[in-house]
């Protein structure tokens, strides 16, 4: 794999504008190097608001322009939700407003007195259809070759992990973007159901910085693959899930890293749900023709120019690593969607993939007579949709994310 480069320390330093060099820098905020990244600053009169995550968790800051002093606020959902700062145009003011939500609340807006350090307005959405003081939020830690990987759990309190409840995990690991815990509509009817949500933040995402980012993109994208299958073992080997009740999901590059973990371990899952994958990475890369090759190789490398770039890639890239048959069967059902507008993943990449899977024959409809095959291959093609679902039609997600959980609950449950 490629050198990750030392972390950096995140700073806030002040400069006098007559004197901008770093000599005359006056340090007002220090984060050690993987302590916590810095995500956001807003400056008024009197304070600088400074929104940041420690181990992979929300926390703003602010500091006192008067006193030089600095403290954290105290957050509505504490370290188990996602925090952002509204638009807060006015400049001389003690007032600030943050939007707050996490998987079992919807959008939230709190205003803080900066003054006092306590919220003075709250405004929150009651939804009809959840109960958030009804639902659990933990935080767990998997280790993966020496590394610790966080895993956010999400479940109704009536649901007992050592159960082995129905499980999603959730993965993504690619270009820095961070997988937050976050209110999805989709998931509420799993969650009602019994189920436990998983959120796997894997490397190659930016959940806990910069560093975290570099160690799992380019050469070194295969530690997100081995990082999804440590969460995996981690809820399997303390009883809160098994095989037959444990299913995947992932959107785009996510469904990259799901592609690679079913192609390397699948008698880990049941099901398997992947929408728009980019299965294909090393064919996509290779073509200079496609309208993102040039700017992506900063994510996936060169297999073009660099042996070592075509090397990595042909280790994990879900569509040259297929098993034979033999493993295939009575593997874990796939339902794969894909969009025929798509610009990002073209249709041919997801499409491939299902085939190479077919002709394998792990999902054939000719089984070894006496052998059933429980296992399912279902390909959805939109021809209309790109790769967010239909323009300006929110039916499609709707139908997305309803197909999605009717074809999860089917496999991993049985029910209808």
């Amino acid at each position: 794999s490629s050198p990750v480069t030392e972390p950096l320390p995140f700073r806030l330093v002040r400069a006098p504008s007559a004197l901008p060099t770093s000599p005359d820098w006056t340090e007002l905020l220090y984060m050690p190097q993987g302590a916590g990244h810095i995500e956001d600053v807003e400056i008024f009169r009197d304070y600088i608001m400074v929104s940041a995550k420690r181990q992979g968790r929300p926390e703003v800051i602010v500091h006192n322009r008067m006193t030089q002093e600095s403290a954290s606020l105290p957050l509505p959902h504490g370290e188990c939700g996602v925090v952002r700062p509204e638009p807060n145009p006015q400049y001389d003011t003690a007032l600030v407003r943050i939007g707050f939500n996490s998987p079992v609340h919807l959008n939230s807006v709190v205003e803080y007195d900066m003054r006092a350090m306590q919220p003075s307005q709250l405004w929150v959405p009651t939804p009809s259809h959840i109960d958030p003081s009804r639902y659990a939020i933990c935080h767990e830690n998997a280790a993966s070759g020496g590394v610790q990987i966080p895993l956010t759990l999400v479940h109704h309190r009536d649901v007992e992990l050592s159960a082995a409840p129905p499980t999603l995990i959730r993965v993504y690991g690619s270009y820095g973007v961070s997988l937050e815990p976050e209110f999805r509509p989709e998931d509420v009817p799993l969650l009602q159901r019994g189920w436990a949500i998983a959120l796997a933040h894997v490397r190659g995402g930016g959940d806990l910085g910069r560093e975290w980012y570099a160690s799992g993109k380019g050469r070194n994208k295969a530690n997100a693959i081995r990082d999804l299958l440590a969460c995996t073992r981690h809820l399997l080997e303390r009883g809160w899930s098994a095989p037959e009740r444990l299913a995947i999901t992932g959107v785009s590059a996510g469904g990259l890293v799901v592609g690679a973990a079913l192609n390397m371990s699948p008698e880990y899952y049941r099901a398997a749900a992947l929408h728009v994958p980019f299965t294909d990475p090393l064919t996509a890369m290779l073509d200079p023709d496609l309208p993102l090759t040039g700017v992506e190789t900063a994510e996936w490398g060169n297999p073009a120019a660099s042996a070592a770039d075509y090397a990595a890639m042909r280790e994990y890239a879900p569509y040259d690593n297929i098993r034979e048959a033999a493993a295939l069967h009575n593997g874990p059902s796939i339902l794969v969607t894909a969009g025929g507008q798509d610009q990002r993943v073209s249709i041919w990449q997801p499409a491939k993939w299902v085939a190479r899977l077919r002709s394998r024959g792990g999902y054939s409809a000719a089984v070894p007579a006496g052998e059933s095959c429980r296992a399912k291959l279902l390909f959805v093609p939109r021809m209309e949709e790109g790769h967010f679902h239909a323009d300006n039609d929110d039916g499609g997600s709707v139908a997305a994310y309803s197909l999605r959980n009717a074809f999860l609950i089917s496999e991993v449950t049985g029910e209808e």
